[in-house]
């Protein structure tokens, strides 16, 4: 399970802070997010935790988290992975190295935040933290084409549906 954050700027709903991913995603833009790293770790804890971790390099801060969503597609951002790092390590220790395909982020608790401060990467995993406007966001016809990584481009347009009055529904989110 991961968590995800929609970290608005505080003067405008519509945009949205992602970071440019070094390798992982391979210089796409995601929203700040990870796994749950330990059994014990809440998914709102989870959320604050990538923050800190991802654009909290210069002190910027989240206000007001809120659960907005819980994208539960079980074909959703399958990827490599090994098996040591899909069970939190709760296999057995020689199989921890084993490469698998899982699914990586499902389910997936989406929380939407203001930013206050300027977020800036601090743990490598970002390149640069940056504003867009999800009026501009475009779902592509397959993952290659997209800019985004880990399907959060499905989750920006379904957030900018719901500023603009439409519902939420989970199939905004599936493939």
């Amino acid at each position: 399970p991961t968590s995800s954050v929609i970290a608005i700027d505080a003067n405008d709903p519509f945009k949205v802070c992602v970071i440019e991913q070094n390798g992982k995603h391979k210089g796409r833009l995601t929203l700040v997010g990870g796994k749950v790293e330990m059994p014990e770790q809440s998914h709102l804890q989870c959320a604050y935790d990538e923050w800190d971790q991802e654009a909290g390099g210069k002190g910027a801060k989240l206000n007001d988290l809120t659960l907005w969503a819980i994208k539960t597609d079980e074909h959703s951002d399958v990827r490599p992975a090994t098996l040591g790092k899909l069970t939190h390590n709760f296999c057995p220790p020689e199989l921890a190295s084993t490469p698998v395909i899982g699914h990586y982020g499902a389910p997936d608790y989406i929380y939407v935040g203001k930013v206050d401060g300027i977020p800036y990467p601090l743990d490598g995993e970002a390149k640069q933290c940056l504003f867009i406007d999800v009026r501009e966001v475009t779902v592509t016809a397959n993952e290659t084409e997209s800019r985004y990584g880990a399907q959060h481009d499905l989750i920006l347009v379904a957030y900018r549906l719901s500023l603009e009055g439409r519902p939420v529904d989970n199939r905004d989110f599936a493939d």
